[in-house]
């Protein structure tokens, strides 16, 4: 099967590190966000998280954290049964977007991440994949809704969003079901 995988939040930490790096920061008032706006929840003006976040790719600190838990072995996992695996990401399309692709190429050669291929777009339709799985309940309808086969790795920025959706804890709960014959 070709497997189509998210990177951030699912592979890459990015939510929390983007969260510690608010914290160093000073602008999070020591409250941890539950939404991808996490300036609301901090009570800082969008501006001034964004500044932090261009900050931060600038020096590389948001693209440099290792993956998530087991993510590598996970992917190999879904290599060795035969699947191809496809990295769909909206990456590189917010301020210094041409940065964060090159980051985002150089950090999965640096961790050795299993992927057949990559591609960067906010449309996660626009690659075939039998089965695909996103932290973004927007990107699960958009996937479904198109008749794609889809799951959603919870997430604290979707725990409003799972009703209805065929959703897993970890990562290794969607490989062990793929392997399993489940991909639903």
């Amino acid at each position: 099967m070709r497997i189509g995988i998210d990177i951030d939040d699912v592979l890459y930490p990015w939510y929390l590190t983007a969260h510690m790096l608010s914290e160093a920061a000073g602008i999070t008032n020591g409250v941890t966000p539950t939404t991808w706006r996490c300036y609301e929840d901090y009570g800082c003006t969008d501006q001034e998280w964004f500044d932090v976040l261009a900050d931060a790719t600038l020096s590389g600190d948001l693209y440099t954290a290792p993956p998530i838990g087991d993510a590598v072995e996970q992917l190999q996992r879904l290599r060795d049964a035969g699947h191809t695996i496809h990295l769909v990401t909206a990456r590189g399309f917010m301020q210094h977007g041409e940065a964060i692709r090159l980051l985002t190429v150089e950090w999965l050669a640096a961790w050795d991440i299993p992927h057949d291929s990559l591609t960067f777009t906010r449309d996660k339709r626009v690659v075939v994949t039998d089965v695909f799985l996103d932290d973004a309940s927007h990107n699960y309808d958009e996937l479904t809704a198109a008749g794609r086969k889809a799951w959603l790795l919870h997430a604290p920025h979707n725990a409003e969003h799972r009703d209805g959706r065929l959703c897993v804890e970890t990562l290794g709960e969607f490989v062990d079901a793929v392997l399993g014959g489940d991909p639903s």
